[in-house]
């Protein structure tokens, strides 16, 4: 029998043991719907995938129609003045326009995984930019033009056929182009720092509706704040955008202690064959923060011939059932450690394309609960000080009771660009998943836990990401991120009326500007 084959076999057996475990465990029946819903049915290649909830759209642009914009943590609906989704720049700029002459802001959104306020404004016209996703590739530079609303995969799927990746993404491919570029991401290939370095310029439409270039020598102001500006600056029409090989790439895994995960991803990174890297730890409190895996993609001299499966449905249902064990306790927590690091080796393909590396599965988190949800964080440390990070983070988290649902590392170089960067030099993220209730009680263990843990990354010299759900003091985000005066000064130049914001906009602006409260 071959390794595969015995693999296959081993995953059906094991899928059956944890199902029967988990549902005994957790108190499900056998006729919840997620069970079954992913055992064959697979994501339909147009599909867009988002853990928000779906937004109900207005009929035309006269017929505004109230409704609630919720990102993609479900915990605090936006109540808009109507949803619009626009599917040309001079429809957008048209709707600017009207905002204008209604005095409403304006808002805009893409998949809504911003989760701190970014995706809306209360009472404004709300424009859903997942409409707006043309895609054109340039085989003479070999680089790709795309509106904001194309989603990574979409691209993905465009430049497969044309022998190219993408550089610099998210370890999805769900996102769109534009909320990437508001929250200047980063990927995992260590050659890398964020998003900015691959972007060669694009166009935006400030509050007066003109659209502008921007790049390097076209508005270069513009080009440092837009990028990491969290969308408040104005709207991203289009993005052109250097593209990589898509290489092939041999899969690999490693386990080893806390103490020897960095020098080890260091040394893995630093080869000239590595191209992704990452790293995943122990969450159950046994093994809190101890142990670690680290994955990582190197290229093949000789290339197989390989299709992109850009999709990411490999063993969703595996994963579903396993990882809703985990959300229900610690045992579970302890099961899908010990399953990731025994059969999650031998479920992965041995080569894959660099399109298909990029494109991690997501659908099995996806989770609809009225007690609890799940939500980002993400902290950016110094090399040096990564590892005195993670044994004071280990004690935030045993003191506050914080349920870890997954801690992935990854590293990313420094932003020498930016006006706002989160990584002024070379760091490793740690991007955190958590479970929290939703009630009040829920709500303050996070407030406490993620203020004691901004004093320990300031200690540090580490940054927390602003994209996601902050719980921080404003003293506490300005002094991390000094730069927002400049970009806040720049906003009032640019936009003095206020026309385009968001709730995060709005919540920190008085604190940044030294405004009266209102």
């Amino acid at each position: 029998m071959s390794r595969r084959r015995f693999s296959i076999l081993l995953a059906c057996s094991l899928s059956l043991t944890a199902l029967s475990t988990f549902s005994s465990c957790a108190g499900l029946q056998a006729h919840d719907s997620w069970l079954w819903e992913d055992l064959y049915t697979q994501t339909r290649p147009e599909e867009n995938l988002t853990l928000a909830p779906k937004l109900q759209f207005s009929i035309g642009s006269t017929r505004l129609t109230p409704t609630d914009v919720i990102d993609a943590s479900r915990l605090f609906p936006i109540r808009v003045a109507g949803v619009i989704q626009p599917r040309s720049t001079t429809e957008i700029q048209a709707l600017l326009y009207q905002a204008q002459l209604e005095n409403l802001t304006v808002s805009v959104s893409g998949s809504r995984h911003s989760m701190g306020g970014h995706v809306a404004a209360k009472d404004s016209l709300h424009l859903d930019l997942t409409q707006f996703n043309q895609i054109h590739y340039q085989p003479q530079d070999q680089s790709v033009t795309v509106q904001s609303g194309a989603t990574w995969k979409q691209i993905q799927r465009q430049l497969g056929p044309q022998g190219r990746a993408i550089s610099i993404m998210q370890d999805s491919n769900i996102f769109t182009v534009g909320g990437s570029l508001a929250a200047n991401v980063h990927g995992k290939d260590p050659r890398y720092g964020s998003l900015i370095e691959s972007v060669n310029w694009f166009k935006l439409i400030s509050a007066d509706g003109q659209e502008k270039l921007c790049s390097r020598t076209d508005n270069p102001e513009l080009f440092k704040a837009v990028i990491g500006g969290m969308g408040m600056l104005g709207i991203v029409t289009e993005v052109n955008l250097k593209t990589s090989a898509n290489q092939t790439y041999r899969y690999a895994v490693e386990h080893h202690p806390l103490s020897k995960m960095i020098p080890v991803m260091e040394k893995i990174a630093s080869l000239p064959e590595t191209e992704l890297v990452e790293a995943q730890m122990s969450i159950d409190r046994g093994r809190m923060l101890e142990e670690t895996q680290i994955y990582y993609h190197t290229k093949v001299p000789q290339q197989p011939e390989l299709i992109d499966d850009v999709n990411a449905d490999s063993s969703i249902w595996l994963k579903k059932a396993v990882y809703r064990y985990s959300r229900a306790s610690d045992a579970g927590r302890q099961l899908r450690w010990d399953l990731q690091k025994g059969l999650g080796p031998a479920l992965e393909t041995p080569f894959v394309t660099r399109n298909t590396a990029m494109a991690a599965t997501f659908r099995h988190i996806m989770i609809n609960s009225e007690q609890d949800t799940d939500i980002l964080q993400e902290y950016f440390v110094p090399t040096a000080q990564a590892d005195a990070f993670l044994r004071e983070y280990r004690q935030l988290v045993i003191k506050h009771g914080v349920d870890l649902l997954n801690v992935t590392v990854r590293k990313t170089l420094a932003d020498k660009e930016s006006l706002v960067p989160y990584a002024r030099e070379d760091m490793y993220a740690f991007v955190v998943y958590l479970k929290i209730r939703k009630d009040l009680q829920g709500q303050q263990q996070m407030e406490n836990f993620t203020r004691a843990l901004m004093t320990s990354l300031d200690q540090h010299q580490g940054t927390f990401y602003l994209i996601y759900r902050g719980y921080y003091t404003p003293d506490q985000v300005l002094k991390m991120y000094p730069e927002l005066h400049k970009l806040f000064a720049l906003k009032q130049q640019i936009d003095p009326q206020g026309r385009i914001q968001n709730e995060w906009y709005r919540w920190l602006k008085p604190f940044v500007l030294k405004e009266p409260h209102h």
